[in-house]
């Protein structure tokens, strides 16, 4: 369902960017044969690069012939323009000189000196090229575009993300430089619909902000909301991700992020595809994406390298994951503090037991253990890192925890709890989902200390409210469970095979919803005869 909010924002809002002619598959390149005309084929690449600021057309006219090179700025670098134009000098020089003979393509091919691709007359076969990373030579008076291989072999050495670990399937992460990141997306997305807006953000810093989409898939409403929340900003300085966020998120004094944040090339490609809209800033490894579900924050990237049913089951550990961590401390202080009749006489015996001599409540108790968990947590980070892991563990472990329990301070039961509670709530995929859970535990602990069950309830109750209630970019943060969508079930608490996800998920709104083609689509019996019925 399309959100009123953004289609009113669409029809005041002509002066932002849109998008023409969508829908640019690969069937749908042009698939042309060269004109003798520079200006002509400069007109069909243009029209196909719409929207692509980092393409570049750099054309040169010399003494009475006009060329241009076509390339991505991201996957060439300058070195390797100052070749091609220094080669090219050289080679309209000689030309100049020496006449039509030899010709002027043998001239560019004996003045360069790197390694040439094939020459191509059809302007499909240019465009995939130039996509590839090649550089396109095009000539006037000329029905061939000259290509040159100028991919570097050697990587760079890009380490892995230290948040968003996965062991199966790709370890790029994003760096601090925007160039390479979307280097990064362009290699593994390889198509002219990869669009690519530049925008500088910042007073003083003036910082270089991309906004990426998938023309033909990504709703035009989102792309417009985006540009129009961009260009709203007025600040000094944009020094990391996280300052735009904070400056265009929904509803933001909710503690849920309605942006994703990643540092992995594969996540922020795998949501361009199924529609999302990615912000990249410079100087900062995180890329934001939206608009953005509840439930993302609770997949991982390695769910789609896996099995469909392996990824399913950790899917459930998570879910089970998110629960222990929210509600375990609070579940054990009311149990403990309102319903004993609910444990079993000699389990009930032991816990009572085990608190005789301790001076405080448990609610007391349980706060001052997450409270003791958190301080730890922070002086770590704050260590300088070959010294944070052994002092904190002696500190925590040795000195704290076990002195604690033998001291009568704590009992051994609460201290079992705060430690389960801290060890679940890092399977949540997400660092920042991750921090709101965490800090999250505290009002549940206080409400169930006060009112026992009855408090943890009513907590839940309003916070599943606030959920159904948010909007990412006029999304239902809670979809496709809440407005409830069969078809984007799929890929919510189970990882459905990739054959069976034939459609991408209905809440994003996005234009193009087939995901997989009708040959891979796996068919019923009677789907089977009917087809082939209408063969015979």
């Amino acid at each position: 369902m399309k959100n009123y909010f953004l289609k009113e924002v669409w029809r005041m809002n002509n002066s932002l960017p849109t998008n023409q002619d969508l829908g640019q598959s690969n069937s749908d390149i042009p698939s042309m044969s060269l004109s003798s005309s520079l200006n002509e084929n400069l007109d069909v690449l243009k029209k196909t690069f719409d929207g692509c600021d980092d393409i570049v057309f750099n054309e040169v006219s010399f003494v009475d012939k006009s060329v241009c090179l076509v390339y991505i700025a991201e996957l060439i670098s300058n070195q390797t323009i100052f070749e091609i134009e220094k080669g090219l000098a050289s080679s309209l020089e000689s030309y100049t000189q020496n006449g039509p003979q030899p010709s002027f393509t043998s001239l560019v091919y004996r003045c360069f000196p790197f390694r040439r691709d094939k020459d191509s007359k059809n302007i499909r076969g240019v465009i995939k090229r130039i996509m590839a990373g090649k550089v396109a030579l095009l000539v006037d008076d000329t029905d061939d575009a000259l290509l040159f291989d100028t991919n570097n072999p050697s990587e760079v050495n890009v380490p892995e993300s230290d948040t968003e670990r996965t062991v199966r399937g790709p370890n790029k992460g994003f760096v601090e430089t925007i160039d390479t990141n979307l280097r990064f997306i362009r290699q593994k997305i390889q198509t002219p619909s990869l669009k690519v807006n530049y925008l500088t953000l910042g007073e003083q810093s003036n910082t270089k902000v991309s906004v990426v989409f998938m023309e033909g898939i990504a709703d035009k409403e989102i792309v417009a909301e985006v540009h129009r929340r961009l260009s709203r900003i007025d600040i000094d300085g944009v020094l990391d991700s996280h300052y735009i966020e904070s400056m265009i998120k929904d509803s933001p004094w909710s503690p849920f992020p309605t942006l994703f944040s990643t540092e992995r090339a594969d996540r922020v490609c795998g949501g361009l595809l199924d529609g999302k809209v990615a912000i990249l800033t410079d100087g900062s490894p995180s890329a934001l994406t939206a608009p953005t579900m509840f439930v993302e924050f609770l997949h991982s990237s390695e769910d789609y390298y896996d099995s469909s049913l392996v990824a399913s089951i950790i899917r459930w550990v998570r879910f089970l994951g998110l629960f222990v961590t929210l509600i375990l401390p609070a579940f054990f202080v009311g149990i403990t503090t309102f319903h004993q009749d609910l444990l079993q006489t000699p389990f009930l015996m032991r816990i009572a037991a085990s608190r005789e001599a301790l001076p405080y409540p448990v609610m007391v108790e349980g706060f001052f253990m997450l409270l003791t968990y958190e301080l730890l947590r922070e002086a770590g980070l704050r260590m300088p890192k070959k010294l944070g892991g052994a002092i904190v563990t002696i500190l925590g472990l040795v000195l704290i925890g076990q002195s604690a329990v033998q001291a009568g301070l704590v009992g051994s039961m609460m201290a079992i709890v705060v430690s389960v509670t801290a060890l679940t709530s890092f399977i949540l995929p997400n660092y920042e989902f991750h921090q709101v859970i965490r800090f999250g535990t505290i009002p549940f602990l206080l409400l169930a200390g006060v009112f026992g069950f009855m408090g943890i309830l009513v907590a839940l109750m309003f916070v599943l409210a606030h959920l159904i209630s948010l909007r990412s970019f006029g999304v239902p943060y809670f979809s496709p469970v809440s407005p409830g969508r069969k078809e984007g079930w799929k890929d919510v608490f189970i990882r459905a095979p990739w054959w069976a996800m034939d459609t991408r998920a209905p809440g994003l709104g996005v234009d193009n919803i087939d995901r997989v083609g009708a040959k891979n689509r796996v068919h019923t019996p009677a789907e089977e005869k009917v087809d082939q019925d209408g063969k015979k």
